[in-house]
């Protein structure tokens, strides 16, 4: 009995501190939002699709790194991609005390640790983000939602993939060659003046969290790593004067020569703190999409980016950073580097509406629903 009475409790408190913490963003800003019978509905459907071929255009964007996006009030992709069982674990019976000889029975299989309730401990496996971080790439680019009622809905919802009308773009993107899809989806959401700030965050594609640092820069592979720990083992670290000769050395041979830059080409090369394995997902396609009215006129701001492996030659403009890119050059000369898409238009419904990038594009429609009219 008191196994029971404990283990309810817990579950429950553990449930509820999750939604509550979860939703904070929503309940901050929902506190703001004009009452829910008076929101404006609408149904978007979004198509994003790298392009093919680039040409020469890269070089004119500048080195940057993958962007941390986490000012949203949507998210629906998550739930999509990998299943939320926190309800699931909190209805099940607690686990028992282990045995000295292990028992494999349903008794034991089908239980939950009071630890496993906490969604902050990093070593849950059923925590949404974890789950997305072992995927090597977006489980599908063809979003199927469960559909739903608007005048019944208290928050935004996925639409199934029957309502989509831009596939028939999406498919002449594959059948000529022209482009790749990265997402395609609608969904019904509320929209609400610009300072509200009602964004949707979205993503898709490859996930780089294997092979590059949130920075951007690569990691070093298992090899790698094995070949430095060897190597640090067997040579002592270099003092200044053995320093100091052997660069000697690499000038008189021509192999290296100390250059006056201003700044770092194409951007500085990674320390140490840059290359930590990252515990998220790394999309090759990130960033939100805010919609919003002006009066009756509709807005939509993009703020997307697509990250792709790029070779680089790390210049660094510091003299002290040369020596030791000379003394130890790095083996993995690639960047994660991000191309941003950052548009804002004024647009009318029921229209298809693009926005053109050199590396990526993206196809928006906003259809008006029963709920779409100003009711105040």
């Amino acid at each position: 009995m008191t196994q029971g009475w404990y283990r309810k409790p817990l579950a429950t408190a553990a449930l509820a501190g999750w939604l509550a913490v979860s939703s904070f963003t929503q309940v901050a800003k929902a506190q703001q939002l004009p009452e829910q019978d008076l929101w404006r509905w609408f149904e978007v459907e979004v198509l994003v699709f790298a392009h093919r071929d680039a040409g020469d255009t890269v070089e004119s964007f500048p080195w940057q790194g993958p962007q941390r996006y986490q000012d949203y009030v949507y998210n629906p992709l998550p739930s999509v991609f990998v299943p939320d069982i926190t309800a699931l674990l909190a209805d099940l019976p607690e686990c028992a005390t282990p045995t000295v000889i292990p028992e494999f029975n349903r008794e034991r299989l089908l239980c939950a640790a009071p630890w496993e309730l906490d969604p902050w401990l990093p070593m849950n496996w059923q925590r949404q983000e974890r789950m997305l971080r072992e995927l090597a790439a977006a489980p599908a680019d063809v979003i199927n939602g469960p559909g739903g009622e608007v005048k019944n809905a208290a928050a935004p919802f996925l639409a199934p993939a029957s309502q989509l009308e831009l596939s028939e773009t999406r498919q002449q993107l594959v059948r000529r060659g022209t482009g790749t899809p990265l997402l395609h989806l609608s969904w019904y959401q509320p929209v609400f003046g610009a300072d509200d700030e009602y964004k949707v965050r979205l993503f898709g594609g490859r996930n780089f969290a294997d092979e590059f640092s949130l920075a951007g820069y690569a990691l070093p592979d298992e090899q790698a790593k094995l070949t430095a720990l060897s190597t640090s083992e067997e040579k002592p670290e270099l003092g200044l004067a053995e320093r100091l000769q052997q660069l000697a050395e690499l000038q008189r041979t021509a192999q290296f020569n100390f250059s006056a830059a201003a700044k770092d080409e194409p951007l500085a090369a990674p320390s140490a703190s840059q290359l930590e394995t990252p515990t998220t997902p790394l999309w090759q396609l990130d960033g939100t999409m805010h919609i919003y009215l002006v009066g009756n006129y509709l807005h939509i701001d993009s703020d997307l980016e697509l990250r792709e492996p790029t070779a680089v030659d790390w210049q660094p403009a510091d003299l002290t950073a040369q020596a030791d890119l000379a003394l130890e050059p790095l083996t993995n000369k690639r960047f994660l580097r991000s191309f941003k898409l950052d548009q804002l238009r004024r647009v009318i419904s029921h229209e298809t509406h693009y926005f053109d990038h050199p590396k990526l594009g993206v196809v928006v429609q906003i259809r008006r629903t029963d709920l779409s009219a100003r009711r105040y």
